[in-house]
């Protein structure tokens, strides 16, 4: 009996190791078919943004022509920001912001780059009919600008104004 006990024991185990290999190679299985879909989807992903960037870009063919700007009042006239600020964005340009500037004394208009593109601060100017000698390069990134128009004097000289008077 103890011998037949003992081999009945034996074959139990080999079963059991049998079964436990068997749940190992479907594991491995599922594993390495998670692996290969988890691959080939993100290849498919990046292939697909890449399309869809692509598409954006034939549609367009153009870089990101949103010029964005505050312009600030320099002067003592009252109104001039907002008359600027009209003026600008019947020409679509977003004005994000308009102020007073750190002096009431500005004799001259200027346009200030703040982003590094002389292309909209040139657009900018020729709107407001600026001469391009007025801009100059400020560089900060930390406002979230293209582009700063400080009203000068000079604003009764300029489009906004200009053309309000026809």
């Amino acid at each position: 009996m103890f011998a037949f006990g003992f081999l009945f024991s034996n074959i139990e185990k080999q079963l059991f190791n049998y079964i436990l290999n068997g749940v190992i190679i479907v594991f491995l299985i599922l594993v390495a078919y998670f692996g290969f879909s988890l691959i080939n989807n993100s290849f498919k992903s990046d292939k697909e943004i890449k399309e869809i960037t692509d598409t954006a870009k034939s549609i367009t063919n153009q870089p990101n022509l949103t010029i964005q700007l505050d312009v600030q009042n320099g002067t003592n006239e009252n109104g001039a920001a907002s008359k600027f600020t009209e003026y600008l964005r019947k020409n679509d340009i977003d004005v994000v912001e308009i102020g007073n500037y750190k002096s009431r004394d500005v004799e001259r208009t200027m346009i200030i780059d703040r982003a590094g593109d002389m292309a909209k601060a040139k657009k900018v100017a020729a709107v407001l009919g600026v001469n391009e000698k007025k801009i100059i390069q400020q560089l900060n990134n930390s406002l979230y600008l293209d582009v700063t128009v400080v009203i000068g004097k000079d604003f009764n000289e300029l489009k906004p104004y200009q053309e309000k008077k026809k």
